[in-house]
Parts: structure tokens; C-alpha cells; sequence
């Protein structure tokens, strides 16, 4: 029976290395855990790995055989330290807007690497009815503050339009997002989505990651906060970027709405999942 057990956590822990493969991503022992479909321990994995002919582990990160090993890791690691500390300052600026009640990191550098030429994309929630006013105001600050240069607000959605569509993809690229603001907007992000943990078992939301206020707003900022003027301005700019998006846009993952503006114009989510299916086809 434990040769069993054993001989199911392997080829568990083969699966996510075939997905982190993908992305040419090291991880280490707990992120196997995470990303494992099935309900399992550190203990288990240690175990499998050890009665693996081609599973090793070395120092906590966790290598096959069947992969190649991403001579480049260390350095990506380091630039998604540096890109994330370099970012802070903005994010800063958006953790202290009280019309944002959920702020966190997601993509590769959430998931601990980046290349020299990664953006640092992040995820905002925002109260109803403040999405393209959020969105104006991390769009300018991306382009126009110092340290903006980095920021890619890919996902902007409100706090009442939180549901994801089921799939591996996006439950992993939950699980690992990094939290930097939850004033109820993340932790309603995984009640909405209570079905990630069926699918990821092992996984829990990270702990938020701790950043300071910053109030160094455009003059404009405060225009948008007037009740009346404010809601126009929302209406108007939710339109004119709507229509200006559809128009423009070619992807099939990209949502735009009054309360959901998702900019996958690469269609990554897609290409992936593609990818993904093939590689559970070779194992």
C-alpha cells in the first residue's frame, strides 16, 4: 500500500514539474506541495523523491531528470527581488487609496522569477464603481512616476465581479499570487473562488506581504474622488476605454467591462494550457 501511495505522489510531483517546466521554473519543496493535485505532506514528497530513479532534490528545490535544468534561474530570482523592491514606491501609492480594497503581485514575479525585460504585474481590487478610475490612476503612475516604469496593472476588477473560470492555469496563478493590501478584496477573491482548493489541495492564500502608504497622488486624483464628478468621470472613461479596447484587442482571454478590465492581449492563458496538455501527454 505505501508503494502505492508513494508511486502516486510521484508521478503527482511529476505533473507540476511538467508545468513548471513551462515557465523553465526551479521550485522548491513547499511549492511542489502547493501545486500538487492531490492531498499530500512534506513527508510524502520527501519520500517519493527518495524511491524516484529520476526525482532529486537539492538544498529545498526539487529537479527530474526528464527536465533540463534553467542555468539562469539564480539570476531571474534576483531580478524579481530587484524588479518587485524597485516597484514599492508606486505600489505604495496604490496601497493607500481607501477606493482599493485588494492589491497583489501575480505572474512571474510572483512566482519568484523574471527576465531583464519582465514588467512587475499586479492585481487590484477595487470598490464598486472605481475600476477605471483605479486603473487611470495605476496607468499614470506606470508611465509618468519614477518608479513606475515596471508596473503592468493587467487585472482590475471590483470587488463584486471576484469569480474566475475553473482551470489549472488559473488556480495556479492564484495560489501564487503575493498579497500586498486585503482590506476584504483578496480574501473575497478566494471565497469566490473556493473551487482552487479542490483542485490544489495543499494550497492557501499567501501571507500578505507587508508595504508602506504613500500619498504622493497626481493633482488630478482628487477630482476623481468627488461624488458626482467622480461617478461621471467613471462612466465616461469606463466607455471610451471599453470601446477602445474591444476595438483593439485580439485576444480571446482579455475581458472589458464596467467592473472587469482583464488585459491578456498575449493569450497567454491559452498558449499554456496548449503547452500543458502536451506535456501530460509525454509523461
Amino acid at each position: 500500500m505505501e508503494a502505492t501511495l508513494s508511486d502516486e505522489t510521484s508521478k503527482a510531483i511529476d505533473e507540476v514539474l511538467a508545468w513548471a517546466n513551462l515557465f523553465k521554473h526551479h521550485m522548491r519543496l513547499e511549492d511542489v506541495l502547493r501545486n500538487l493535485r492531490i492531498r499530500s505532506s512534506i513527508q510524502a514528497l520527501l519520500q517519493s523523491i527518495e524511491n524516484s530513479p529520476h526525482l532529486s532534490i537539492e538544498g529545498d528545490v526539487v529537479f527530474s531528470e526528464k527536465y533540463p535544468r534553467n542555468t539562469a534561474f539564480d539570476s531571474s530570482q534576483k531580478l524579481a527581488i530587484k524588479h518587485l523592491e524597485e516597484t514599492k514606491g508606486v505600489l505604495s501609492i496604490l496601497n493607500s487609496c481607501k477606493q482599493v480594497t485588494g492589491l497583489a503581485v501575480t505572474g512571474s514575479v510572483a512566482a519568484g522569477m523574471n527576465g531583464e525585460d519582465g514588467d512587475v504585474d499586479v492585481l487590484i481590487i477595487t470598490k464598486p464603481g472605481w475600476v477605471w478610475r483605479i486603473r487611470a490612476l495605476a496607468i499614470y503612475l506606470s508611465h509618468e512616476h519614477p518608479g513606475g516604469r515596471l508596473l503592468c496593472p493587467n487585472m482590475v476588477m471590483s470587488d463584486d465581479s471576484l469569480e474566475f473560470e475553473k482551470s489549472m492555469y488559473g488556480a495556479r496563478e492564484m495560489m501564487q499570487i503575493i498579497p500586498l493590501k486585503d482590506d476584504d478584496g483578496i480574501s473575497e477573491l478566494y471565497r469566490m473562488n473556493s473551487w482552487v482548493k479542490d483542485v490544489l489541495p495543499n494550497s492557501d492564500m499567501k501571507s500578505p506581504m507587508e508595504l508602506s502608504e504613500n500619498r504622493d497622488y497626481p493633482w488630478w486624483w482628487k477630482i476623481m474622488k468627488f461624488p458626482i464628478i467622480g461617478t461621471f468621470i467613471e462612466s465616461w472613461e469606463a466607455r471610451r476605454r471599453i470601446k477602445e479596447l474591444k476595438t483593439s484587442s485580439k485576444s480571446k482571454e482579455a475581458i472589458y467591462s464596467k467592473s472587469v478590465c482583464r488585459g491578456h492581449e498575449n493569450s497567454h492563458k491559452i498558449r499554456i494550457e496548449s503547452e500543458y496538455t502536451n506535456a501530460l501527454g509525454e509523461i
